[in-house]
């Protein structure tokens, strides 16, 4: 039958289909296009975020160990017990041991408490003069002689970026703080920390699954850049790994050349990659995120079949598809903001605030004491005798005490505003808002004895042969004379006069509280 023999109305319906049919399949080829584009985009997003949060880890690490340095500078009590032990010791005085031993303990902090693998008091001249173990160094090795020179001509604390020496047996990241008294340079300390078990895993995890999405920092090296952190392909590439600048198109030597945000390029495995790139605020270093393309394109090529379903449901199913993937691309933006914001805050061994949170919530709580004049307290908590439980037991069985200490501590904080943070090592800080001291004695009273009722068994312990807790207690009475304190000096002073205290609970015998006067 002829196109002419039809009737009108078939002809209409006729073309209606073809015409309906071209548009449907126009519309899911469009659709498809979109939803490659919209698949990329989330890719980016995800990218951005990623890397805008790392860095922010980076800077953050960066950042604390710099200020740990500088409050080593801005010690007096500590510049002159270092003068009067370097006195001593020169006039071959008796009191000389006196000196020592807490300039030795202000260094033994360092390492347990600020994880630093090796830390060192040094003369002016470079030289090792004491150490909290037994001093594998005797001299600096020249970065670190550089880096005390620029500290003591600058009076700051110095850097010497991440690097490999024979001196040690990883790779480090140190710095150099001088020691003043009355003006006059009169030592240095000289901090070491194992890269590998502080730095890198800041961004050696990818938060969501990737075969090839990875970050790493770089620094320029010359006219190339340098890898200071390690590749999922190369994990020996840290500090090793250089790339020339004759790869114009690598995104570590286009980050390194001033490119920012996200960009296009092609790595040193000649793979075409999308990426990310970011200084690290107050150093040399760039953080670079980046996945293959391909990787990134793969799962929309699989859609293609949706064009050539029938026309109605393949049209209903694209319009259903993009729907479904806008909603997952939300709720994965979501979780992965949640969690990288949790890692960020928490410690992960005990799953307690870090102190980056407690930070945070002290400056909330101070400015809500002012406002509503209500008293704030500090519980400064340290595991007595744990050296010895570790050295006994082992670090696996430590982190298992400590873990279980913060369930105790977590389990104590029941009101929401309540904070229980790690603070270093073995010590715990319990943030208290609206807290008189007599409540926080009480509170802190119960944690040593429940502690104790867990019957965590410590040889060592002269209470029972149990792991236990010493306490110090800080409060903060918010009047008209403190409306002025900035919220730095009042942290400092609680958190100075909570560890006081918690000293005192020490000297007088361990599984006790004190309270600042």
């Amino acid at each position: 039958m002829s196109l002419e023999h039809l009737s009108p109305w078939r002809k209409s319906a006729l073309v209606l289909t073809l015409v309906s049919g071209i548009l449907m399949i126009l519309g899911g080829m469009l659709a498809y296009r979109i939803m490659q584009q919209r698949h990329v985009q989330e890719i980016e997003r995800e990218m951005q975020l990623i890397n805008k949060l790392q860095s922010q880890n980076v800077y953050t690490w960066r950042h604390a160990r710099l200020t740990e340095a500088d409050l080593l500078t801005g010690a007096p009590l500590f510049g002159e017990a270092i003068a009067n032990w370097l006195h001593a010791r020169a006039a071959l005085d008796t009191e000389a041991n006196s000196w020592r031993a807490p300039i030795l303990s202000q260094l033994r902090q360092l390492t347990e408490q600020a994880n630093y693998d090796a830390v060192y008091l040094l003369d002016t001249s470079g030289r090792v003069l004491l150490s909290p173990g037994s001093p594998r160094q005797r001299a600096l090795p020249p970065q670190e002689q550089l880096a005390l020179e620029q500290a003591l001509s600058q009076a700051r604390a110095a850097t010497v970026e991440p690097h490999r020496d024979p001196s040690f047996a990883f790779p480090y990241f140190s710095l150099v703080a001088p020691i003043y008294l009355n003006d006059e340079p009169i030592a240095a300390i000289w901090m070491v920390m194992d890269v590998r078990k502080s730095l890198f895993p800041l961004v050696d995890q990818w938060p969501s699954a990737s075969r090839t999405a990875e970050s790493a920092i770089v620094t320029r090296d010359g006219s190339g850049v340098r890898l200071l952190s390690p590749l999922h392909d190369q994990p020996e590439a840290a500090l090793r790994f250089r790339i020339s600048s004759a790869h114009q198109q690598d995104p570590m030597v286009l980050a390194a050349s001033g490119m920012r945000g996200l960009f296009e390029g092609t790595d040193y495995r000649d793979q075409a990659v999308i990426a990310v790139a970011s200084p690290v605020p107050g150093s040399p270093w760039y953080l670079v995120s980046k996945i293959d393309k391909a990787e990134a394109l793969h799962s929309r090529t699989r859609d293609a079949w949706m064009i050539l379903l029938p026309v109605l449901a393949g049209l209903l199913c694209i319009w259903l598809a993009l729907a479904y993937v806008q909603h997952l691309a939300w709720r994965q933006e979501r979780l992965l903001k949640e969690l990288l914001e949790r890692q960020v805050r928490h410690d992960p061994l005990t799953q307690l605030a870090n102190r980056v949170a407690l930070n945070e919530r002290f400056e909330l709580n101070w400015h809500q004491a002012l406002r509503k004049r209500q008293p704030l307290s500090v519980l400064m908590i340290d595991v007595d005798h744990f050296k010895e439980y570790n050295d006994h037991f082992g670090h696996v069985s430590g982190d298992h005490c400590l873990k279980r200490i913060a369930d105790i501590l977590a389990a104590a904080t029941r009101r929401a505003t309540d904070l229980a943070a790690r603070y270093g090592g073995e010590e715990f800080v319990i943030l208290l808002p609206d807290t008189t001291a007599e409540r926080a004695w009480q509170l802190a009273r119960q944690l040593c004895q429940a502690v104790h009722e867990a019957e965590i068994p410590h040889p060592l312990s002269r209470h029972d042969q149990r792991v236990t807790i010493s306490i110090g207690l800080s409060t903060f009475v918010a009047d008209h004379a403190t409306a002025g304190s900035s919220f730095t000096k009042v942290r400092k002073a609680m958190l100075e006069q909570a560890d006081a205290a918690l000293y005192e609970a020490k000297r007088a015998g361990r599984n006790q509280v004190a309270m600042a006067p």
